[in-house]
């Protein structure tokens, strides 16, 4: 841990990582150049045997807060283990292969302080040449709802007061990549749909920038795999919630679409990746567990 700054810090970056210290050290350096170091204190929960992302934030010893952890597999996991020794107000939960550009976090701060009623915050993700990332962002800003979070919010956008979560309960374990159980996304989104149901707003600001390498670039033949827990766990998240099944069936289309284009174009890795979401959703949403994920794999 840093020697203790004279200001407590304003914003927790909490982030779960199994090993991926070059991608961590990068992280590290865009909150280095991008905001003050009493602004920010970084908690890594490296659930890896090695510990390598937590030796390298000891290695490098950042003028900011920071704190490393461990714990048992799993994001959601790692997350609530972060949670635990998190001392900000404010708290965000970063992949471990994103950063950040300059200004972001010192706004993320800047609107909270703003908005004194505000519950949460979500950004939009790009790539370093300004692609959009895992999402067709909207341009324009405004609440993020039970019916636009599919397109205004991910784990790495988003941004909430740490006593809205403390409230509505911090992450489901059962739900996120490398969970114990088949569902192997929606964590994010059944936090951010608890906060909103608990009556808390959330806003979409586009002009916050989260910046990633976009996955899709490197889709072989695991990633189909994962994108049916993924669909596992969109359709549990549409289950659970009681969101509305017309919009699903609308995202469902946009998917069969997207896969006949791909495939038509040569890009069959990510046509069926596209079917095996499709796949996992049905799937998750009637709670019928496919034979490819057997009892006891993990997402």
């Amino acid at each position: 841990m840093a020697d203790p700054v004279d200001a407590a810090p304003a914003l927790s970056l909490v982030v779960s990582t199994v090993g991926r210290p070059v991608d961590f050290d990068r992280l590290i350096t865009s909150i280095e150049e991008t905001v003050p170091a009493h602004l920010v204190e970084l908690v890594v929960c490296d659930q890896s045997a090695d510990q390598s992302c937590a030796a390298v934030l000891r290695e490098r010893d950042p003028a900011f807060r920071w704190v490393a952890t461990t714990s048992g597999r799993g994001a959601s996991v790692g997350r609530n283990a972060g949670l635990e020794v998190a001392t900000a107000p404010l708290v965000g939960f970063p992949d471990d292969n994103c950063w950040f550009p300059p200004d972001t976090l010192s706004a993320v701060v800047a609107t909270f302080a703003a908005d004194p009623g505000l519950s949460g915050l979500s950004g939009q993700q790009q790539t370093l040449d300004r692609r959009p990332s895992m999402l067709r962002w909207p341009s324009t800003g405004g609440p993020v709802t039970r019916t636009n979070f599919m397109k205004t919010s991910i784990m790495s956008t988003m941004f909430f007061r740490r006593d809205v979560i403390d409230r509505v309960g911090h992450f489901d374990e059962g739900m996120g990549v490398g969970s114990a159980g088949w569902y192997g996304a929606g964590e994010e989104s059944d936090l951010l749909l608890r906060v909103l149901a608990g009556g808390g707003r959330v806003q979409y600001v586009p002009e916050l920038v989260v910046l990633q390498d976009e996955p899709r670039d490197d889709a072989d033949a695991a990633f189909e795999r994962k994108m049916l827990r993924y669909g596992c766990g969109n359709g549990h998240l549409w289950r659970l919630h009681r969101l509305p099944r017309w919009l699903l069936a609308w995202y469902s289309a946009r998917k069969v679409v997207g896969a006949v284009v791909r495939r038509v174009r040569g890009q069959r890795n990510l046509a069926r990746a596209d079917l095996a979401y499709l796949r996992g959703t049905w799937a998750g949403w009637t709670d019928r567990r496919p034979r490819e994920l057997p009892v006891g794999s993990r997402s």
